[in-house]
């Protein structure tokens, strides 16, 4: 059976290339305001979930919280593996199967790392065992792309060229997924990569919440959790709670 798209994008030399400027630098910046924003304590289990190779799980722990970076690269956990302390560890697992860590006072799963899957039922599979490490009276933070303001100013295509290689990238939406279309050009040899992600509005997202069992506790557009608005907003952040 071929391995799904992001199984194996996200394990090449390529993708960790193309989007070096993703850097803990960038990522310090928002999650600091994010976690004042939500007002996390020190001390409070966090999960990062969908990790890549620690970058946000980093900059969690910064703010006092003791975190378990997840993900389902061998090789990004292994990398990842370098930046662990007493407060921050990392292990791989795959939020489509129950997670065997917890319970967790925060679920944090950032920068659009969700949507990937081919069904509806997969995705809420994903929310249930995210929503399942929670303790009681956690939260789920789930950090979306806003769909409907990318759709509507889609680039088509361009070009990228790095120290390491050329990307041409070319970009649609079709059966309700914004479809990234990479190709490669590195010493002669040309490869082809995709990036495939629902394109889905808050209102569906929620639903996956509440079919989780959570309450959703509020809805925001940007990492100061200003108020959401579809044709505005660069983010969808939906924190829902674990019932006590």
């Amino acid at each position: 059976m071929q391995s799904p798209w992001y199984a194996t994008w996200f394990n090449t030399v390529f993708y960790h290339d193309l989007y070096q400027h993703r850097d803990e630098n960038e990522a310090r910046g928002f999650i600091k305001e994010l976690c004042e924003r939500l007002e996390v304590k020190e001390g409070e289990y966090a999960l990062d979930m969908a990790c890549g190779r620690g970058r946000h799980a980093k900059v969690l722990s910064e703010q006092g919280l003791d975190v378990l970076g997840v993900d389902l690269s061998p090789e990004s956990i292994d990398y990842a593996r370098q930046f662990e302390h007493d407060d921050l560890k990392f292990n791989t697992g795959n939020m489509l199967e129950p997670l065997p860590f917890g319970p967790f006072d925060w679920v944090f799963n950032l920068f659009t790392s969700f949507g990937y899957f081919e069904t509806d039922q997969q995705h809420q599979i994903a929310i249930d065992n995210m929503a399942n490490a929670l303790a009681p009276g956690g939260k789920l933070v789930l950090d979306y792309m806003n769909s409907e303001k990318i759709a509507a100013n889609l680039v088509p295509s361009d070009e990228v060229q790095t120290d390491f290689a050329h990307y041409s990238i070319s970009r649609d939406l079709e059966d309700g997924k914004i479809i990234k279309r990479i190709r490669v050009h590195k010493d002669c040899e040309i490869q082809y990569f995709e990036e495939r992600v629902r394109a889905f509005t808050a209102s569906e997202l929620e639903h996956f919440m509440t079919g989780a069992g959570l309450e959703i506790v509020r809805v925001n557009g940007d990492y100061d959790l200003r108020e959401f608005e579809p044709t505005e907003s660069n983010r969808l952040i939906i924190v829902a709670q674990k019932p006590v």
